[in-house]
Order: structure tokens, then sequence, then C-alpha cells
């Protein structure tokens, strides 16, 4: 009886509501031809707005990296030859899996939008600058071998490009890369001395919904909608150059000494008053963002020369600050006692001041490879470097 007055109930409501009045024309089925070519020219879409973010992307943190030398990286520097590689694996998935027809679909698109084959690794693109394109690399060459290792289409993506990288490792400090690449059907071997660059993976997030970049100690993540909000490539830049200042200077990892400094004291105390252990997470939270406002601006101070060091024009670093300001016009006035990022107009001052001592620096006789941020005490990120190779595997 219940059940019977539910969906009595149910069809008064769904009668009651108010429906569209227009009469859009017809559209092609799912499983057509017609829509099929929709969702292609989607995808062609997506996969070259992915392409040219994460080239351009690519490009910047490139000459960053390269720029640091290994006085202002925290890390033993590795060769880099500034390209992206591109594969396309193979579809992993059991044919009676509900996904297997959509993702069939987009495997095979992808092999017909890029005209590559699958397990097929090639150049898609080359970073102006590069070590790669001053020997003469070209967007498009396949990968045949690196170093004598010919590149297999059958390995999976993970042993490919670890297979890639540690070959590449192996360069640098006088011996020279060997790459066979192939042309337009005709094969062609290179021999070039590679870059060597602070060995940060620099990626872009294209799901995250924020207007956000952020440094986790081991690497630097830009969301998509921060670069579609960031048009000029010097105020980029000076974000990638931020976020990697953290990273070097190993702020993160200070946080978290401190985090457990208060979580200690928090416990303490929790343990002397009987407590169920809030005071502990409290005190671990004030640790943690004990200096935040200091590793902020620290992190604009030393990016900034990281931005001069990679060429860039860094009287245009405060540009991003008006973007910020311009995103959030509260932070402009911002309680600093209230947030964790000091306010876009005293981060903007300091931006210029930054670029005055710079300008003095150089007028002096520095030159712009060897600038240097003033430091009041030895930082021991910069003192004592990593070899990732060994103590966190390839990057």
């Amino acid at each position: 009886m219940k059940y019977i007055f539910f969906c009595l109930v149910s069809l008064v409501f769904l009668s009651s509501c108010a429906m569209p009045t227009t009469r859009h024309p017809n559209i092609p089925t799912v499983d057509s031809y017609d829509m099929k070519d929709v969702r292609r020219e989607l995808r062609r879409y997506s996969y070259q707005l992915s392409t040219q973010r994460r080239q351009r992307l690519g490009e910047i943190a490139y000459n960053l990296r390269k720029s640091t030398g290994q006085e202002m990286c925290d890390r033993k520097l590795l060769a880099d030859i500034g390209v992206d590689f591109m594969r396309i694996n193979r579809l992993n998935v059991w044919k009676w899996s509900a996904s297997y027809d959509a993702l069939k679909e987009e495997h095979d698109d992808a092999q017909m939008l890029y005209g590559r084959n699958v397990g097929e690794v090639w150049i898609e693109g080359v970073y102006k600058g590069s070590a790669a394109e001053k020997a003469g690399v070209k967007k498009g060459d396949r990968l045949v071998s690196i170093n004598g290792m010919l590149i297999s289409k059958e390995d999976d993506n993970n042993e490919v490009f670890n297979i890639i990288y540690e070959q590449m490792y192996k360069s640098g400090n006088g011996i020279p890369i060997e790459l066979e690449l192939e042309r337009n059907g005709k094969s062609k071997k290179y021999s070039f001395e590679p870059d060597m660059v602070c060995p940060y993976y620099i990626g872009v997030n294209d799901t995250s919904p924020d207007i956000n970049a952020y440094a986790t100690g081991d690497s630097i993540i830009m969301t998509a909608r921060m670069m579609d909000y960031v048009s000029d490539d010097t105020a980029l830049a000076a974000v990638v150059a931020h976020e990697l200042a953290h990273n070097v200077l190993g702020h993160r990892e200070s946080k978290g000494q401190n985090m457990l400094i208060g979580a200690l004291i928090g416990a303490a105390i929790d343990f002397s008053i009987g407590g169920d252990g809030s005071t502990m997470d409290a005190a671990a939270a004030v640790g943690w963002n004990a200096y935040s406002q200091e590793y902020e601006m620290e992190a604009d101070y030393v990016g900034l020369y990281l931005l001069a060091r990679a060429g860039y024009d860094y009287h245009k670093a405060g540009d991003m600050q008006k973007l910020l300001g311009a995103l959030s016009p509260m932070d402009i006035y911002v309680y600093e006692s209230d947030s964790t990022h000091p306010s876009s107009s005293k981060r903007l001052a300091l931006a210029r001041e930054t670029a005055k001592e710079i300008d003095m620096k150089l007028a002096l006789g520095d030159k712009r490879s060897d600038l240097v941020p003033d430091f009041k005490k030895t930082n021991k990120h910069l003192k004592n470097k990593t070899d990732i190779t060994k103590d966190n595997g390839l990057w």
C-alpha cells in the first residue's frame, strides 16, 4: 500500500513540474557516425589545447630550471634536452568492461588525430633555445634509439619513459647524448651535449576548477585555469619561479618541521591536562602556518632572481600581483593576521624593490647568469645537494 501511495505522489509531482517549451532540432543518436564525428572534433580541440598548455609551461619551466646553475638548485643537476615526448600506449581494458567502448573509441581517435601508431615515441615539441633545438631535432621526429638502446613499441608506458630518462641522465658534463631519429621515413643520428637542469617535474593539472599553482617539494603543478588566466609568458614565468623557489629553499620541509614541533608541544599539553588530542591538532596547524607569509615573501624575492637569470624581464614580475589583485580585490587590503599569504600590494612593492636591487647589481658588473639573492645565513637545502636518481627514483 505504501508503494502504491509513493508512486501516486511521484506521478502527481512529475505532472506538476514545469517543462521546457521549445522544440529543438533532432540530434544524432549516441552510436551514430555523425555523433562520433562530433566527439572526435571535441577530442581534437582538447588534445590541441592540452598540448599548447603543456608545451608553453614546459618551455618556461625549462628556461628557469636550466638557468638556476648548481648554486641555486638544491638537487644535483641532471641532463635534459628540452623536448616533449609523446606516445600512444596500448589499450589495456577488458572488452567486457563497461567503459571499453568509450575508451576504445578515444584510443582509435588518438591514433587518427596524431597520425601515429600505438607504441611509437615521437617528439611532440622542441623548446626554444634547448640543446635539442640547437642540435637540429624537429617536432614530429620519431625516437628510434637513445644511447644505442632501441625504443620498443611493446613495452608499457612507464618502462619506455624510464629507459629514456635513465639513458638521458647518463649524459652531460662532457658526455654527449646520442639519438637516432626517424624523419620522413629516413633515419638520422644526432650526438650532442645536453643541458644540465634543476630536476623538478613541472606539469599541468587539467581537472582542477581553481586558478592556482603549488609546489609539493618534489614537483610544481599549475592548473589549466591558471594558465588560461595568465596569458603573458613573463607573468606565468614569475609564478613558476615563485614555486620553484619554494622547492629549492626547502619551504615545505621547513613547514613540516614546524608542524612537528607544534604537534609535540600540543601533545605534551594534552597529556598534562588529559585532553582528547585537539590541542595537539591545533598546535600542529599553528606550526604548519608559522612564518607562512615570510616564506611567501622569500619565494617572491628568490623567484625574481631566478626569473632574471633565465633572461625574462624581471621588471614585469609585478604584473602577476596585479592579476592576482584583480582576481581577488580583497587581497589588496587583506588583514595579514587572517591570511597565510601577504597582501598583493605588499607583494607588488617587494617585486619593485627587488627589481631595483637586481638593477643595481647588474650596474655594478654582475652577469645575469651569476645573480644570487642576498642571504643573511646559509640555506642548508642549497648547500646540501640531493641526488634524486638515488634517493627518490626518477622524477
